[in-house]
């Protein structure tokens, strides 16, 4: 991706965390020729079936396809993006299921690549600041993901159990992220979970779903998990992100 022209850049996390977009560029150079990419995060689910949302956009004429964020007001990364997409010229989006055209792909590779040439980027945009802010002034049609099925379980946190989905035929168009299997729910229940009180106390919602897996989680493996994530929000502050 680095020799396609990318930056090697990122703020937080890994450098295909922050900028997931990278790895559709990539798919895009290697096989130019489809009319529409469909990009799904290892942990995102289509209930209902891909080929129902595939002929549902397609025919609604949508070039790009994502989870817009309403709340940019509230949305965390928007104030660090503002030297480069300013006041409302900021969209967000969050990514985990993705659907391109051909014409919008190629857009934002060339953007991306324009971009990285770039020495006056002080904060590198994540991908979920990218997206909508380049494809939406140039006149791209993008469209919701909720205007095709339901995105009630469409976060980033908390997760969802795999083995509490419904996997039947025909069912109802919807969007689920992030189904985990046991192990990687309990991990992410211990990573993310917001307040280091939550960690402790009997009755919040992480020691409930916890309690549903008798020995799987070891009372010292708790605490170290809340002491992980008290200095992760100290050093949150301190940064800033």
């Amino acid at each position: 991706m680095i020799a396609l022209g990318l930056a090697d850049r990122y703020e937080k996390g890994s450098l295909l965390w922050w900028n997931a977009d990278y790895t559709h560029y990539q798919v895009f150079q290697k096989i130019p020729d489809y009319d529409y990419y469909l990009f799904i995060e290892y942990d995102a689910w289509v209930l209902g079936g891909v080929r129902k949302l595939m002929d549902r956009v397609v025919g609604s004429g949508a070039e790009t396809v994502t989870l817009v964020r309403r709340d940019m007001k509230n949305w965390f990364w928007a104030k660090f993006c503002q030297d480069l997409y300013p006041g409302e010229s900021c969209r967000a989006s969050l990514n985990c299921i993705t659907i391109h055209s051909r014409a919008a792909l190629a857009f934002l590779f060339e953007k991306r690549k324009e971009m990285s040439r770039r020495k006056d980027i002080s904060f590198w945009p994540l991908s979920e600041a990218v997206i909508l802010s380049e494809l939406v002034p140039a006149g791209f049609r993008c469209e919701c993901l909720s205007e095709f099925g339901d995105i009630s379980r469409y976060e980033w946190f908390p997760p969802v159990l795999e083995d509490d989905l419904d996997f039947r035929a025909g069912a109802e168009m919807a969007f689920i992220h992030p189904v985990l299997d046991r192990s990687r729910y309990i991990k992410s229940l211990l990573l993310h979970t917001h307040f280091v009180k939550d960690y402790f106390w009997p009755g919040s919602s992480l020691r409930r779903e916890l309690s549903r897996f008798p020995g799987a989680v070891r009372p010292s493996e708790i605490g170290r998990a809340a002491l992980a994530r008290g200095v992760a929000r100290v050093v949150e502050r301190v940064r800033g992100y």
